[in-house]
């Protein structure tokens, strides 16, 4: 009694070590099967002791041998792999001498052995073994059947099998297996299907929920970025107004470190906001033609007072020269990945060191080039074992790194992705105390050099200057309005005003406006809206005046919104008074070659 107790604690353990319900009912088959074989053929191996027939009694205690070795692997020893194997072959071996033996060769127990043999081979011990275990014994009996005639190609139960206990006690049992086996491997089969549903189910949930959580991730970014911009606009916007009304000396210094604390937080808003971007996988590469020349000059040019502040030597290398080359692609992308990796590079070098940004030529055609990125510089380097982790956001090489220069840990990371929507790679080659190189390779398709056309003279332009614009700013904020009014005090315009976008759609009736510089998010009508209202009105001189939004939203949330069509431009605060007076004059140039 205590040897079946603890036998079925082993059996219970060697289940609950099996998490999966194939595998249980693989190890409940081929337990049922050895147990009861086992048992049919120590009855038949008596049996046959008891007439004297002493050869099927010796066969027959091979295969009992090899049973009682499957079982003992099985519970002892948990191997209930090599225990399937050793019934298997058990099986086999009845089969074999029942066909080189016996007159008879093959009857319907040989038939069924094979079918249990066929079965059990497959739910016990997969697909591959299944099959290498029908042929050992499917290819003799085919071949039994094919060149002997010993029973005219039938398969027949005898007067004197019915009446043979040994025989009829196989064939029920045989066929007690054969419906066990299936039994337990269709309701196992179930049993995981069940278990697969709920697994979908949950799943879908938890894809639901995680989608639900990124998209009010990406909104809640989107809303901080609004109300994050909208203030600091003003904080830049008045710097650079008192900037230009002759500060003194040490008001000049001040403005200078108020301009370099907004610059920065700017940046860190932009950052953070474009990685989420990244994550939700909402940027999509713009392509449209540029000089690659030229933005790479400005980039140069906007970090030399950086630079020689910390007397470091940056230069531009460009192996076409100074020809302009020009090209289709992403130039707002390619300027945000080169402004990112310059400005690590000044950074991170120390006073009187040396950065270098360089572009060549890798292969050119008559419609594609692919260029070769790279900043180098002479800074601190990066220790091997941590070149890689410098591209996982918000991990710098140690933090000795951030405390003593700062930064988020966010800008390779942005890099990193924003060159792999350019279907290439962000290379690094770094020694400590020695200098950094950081490249990346990019194919363009080449483009027609921009011509810029002069405007044809006009007799009488109606409007030649910003000066006689007559501007509607639609803007709720008090703090925008007043920073408006000085930018544009300063350049005599005229200007009216509106507190949302419905008062702004009824002044632009009257027609008497030339430009709306709209502000997205108002009471009452938003910008968008009152944008598409204006569009749709009658009059196709008022519904086609210039509309410029001003926006504390990001540039993706703009683009990727259908009312983005409603718009001619945009600008995204906090934005400089040199690039609205650009927006504007462009208006001028537009109004005077009607």
């Amino acid at each position: 009694m205590n040897i079946i107790i603890r036998l079925r604690e082993k059996y219970a353990t060697l289940l609950s070590d099996k998490q999966i319900p194939l595998i249980h009912s693989r190890i409940r088959i081929l337990t049922f099967g050895l147990l009861l074989m086992l048992a049919l053929i120590t009855v038949i191996t008596i049996n046959s002791l008891v007439k004297s027939d002493f050869k099927t009694a010796l066969r027959l205690s091979i295969s009992i041998a090899a049973m009682s070795a499957g079982l003992y692997f099985l519970f002892e020893k948990s191997r209930w792999r090599l225990a399937g194997h050793l019934f298997m072959l058990s099986l086999c071996s009845i089969i074999w001498t029942n066909i080189l033996f016996y007159s008879f060769g093959i009857n319907l127990v040989t038939l069924q052995l094979s079918l249990i043999i066929i079965s059990a081979s497959f739910y016990i011990l997969g697909k591959n073994w299944g099959i290498v275990y029908s042929l050992i014994n499917v290819l003799p009996i085919i071949l039994h059947l094919l060149f002997t005639h010993s029973q005219n190609g039938k398969i027949t139960v005898t007067p004197l099998q019915l009446n043979n206990s040994s025989f009829m006690l196989a064939l029920v049992v045989n066929f007690g297996i054969l419906i066990a086996m299936h039994h337990e491997f269709f309701k196992s089969f179930f049993k995981s299907n069940s278990k697969e549903r709920e697994l979908n189910i949950k799943l879908q949930s938890a894809l639901k929920e995680a989608q639900e959580a990124t998209r009010l991730r990406s909104d809640f970014l989107s809303s901080m970025s609004h109300e994050l911009r909208t203030p600091l606009h003003a904080v830049i916007g008045l710097i650079n107004v008192l900037s230009v009304e002759n500060p003194r000396k040490d008001q000049e210094e001040n403005l200078a470190v108020l301009r370099f604390s907004a610059e920065n937080l700017l940046a860190l808003i932009n950052d953070t906001l474009d990685f989420s971007k990244m994550n939700a996988e909402q940027i999509v590469l713009n392509k449209s033609p540029f000089n690659l020349t030229v933005l790479l000059n400005n980039i140069l040019a906007s970090f030399r007072p950086k630079a020689e502040q910390k007397n470091i030597d940056i230069r531009l290398n460009l192996d076409f020269g100074n020809l302009p080359l020009h090209i289709t692609g992403d130039q707002t992308r390619l300027a945000q990945i080169l402004n990112n990796l310059v400005s690590n590079a000044v950074k991170f070098t120390d006073n009187g060191g040396r950065v270098e940004i360089s572009v060549s030529i890798k292969n050119r055609s008559q419609d594609h080039i692919s260029l070769l990125f790279a900043v180098k510089d002479s800074g601190i380097g990066i220790p091997r074992n941590k070149q890689e982790i410098i591209f996982e956001p918000f991990l710098q090489a140690n933090n000795n790194i951030t405390k003593r220069y700062g930064g988020t840990g966010l800008g390779l990371a942005i890099v990193k992705r924003l060159i792999g929507l350019h279907q290439s790679e962000l290379n690094l080659v770094s020694e400590e105390n020695t200098g950094s190189v950081f490249s990346f390779e990019i194919s363009y398709e080449l483009a027609a050099p921009i011509v810029s056309q002069e405007p044809e003279p006009v007799n009488s332009p109606v409007i030649s200057t910003i000066s006689n614009l007559n501007i509607l700013i639609a803007e709720d904020n008090i703090i925008n309005i007043m920073l408006l009014k000085k930018i544009l005090d300063q350049w005599n315009c005229n200007y009216s005003l509106s507190k949302d976008g419905k008062e702004a759609l009824d002044m632009v009736k009257t027609g008497v406006f030339d430009v709306v510089l709209m502000d997205i998010h108002m009471p009452v009508m938003d910008g968008f809206e009152a944008s598409r209202q204006i569009r749709e009105l009658p009059d196709v001189n008022i519904s086609k005046i210039k509309i410029i939004a001003l926006t504390a939203s990001s540039d993706v949330d703009i683009q990727q919104s259908f009312s983005y069509t409603y718009l001619d431009d945009y600008l995204t605060k906090p934005f400089s008074s040199q690039l609205l007076k650009e927006k504007l004059e462009g208006v001028v140039q537009q109004l005077s070659g009607k």
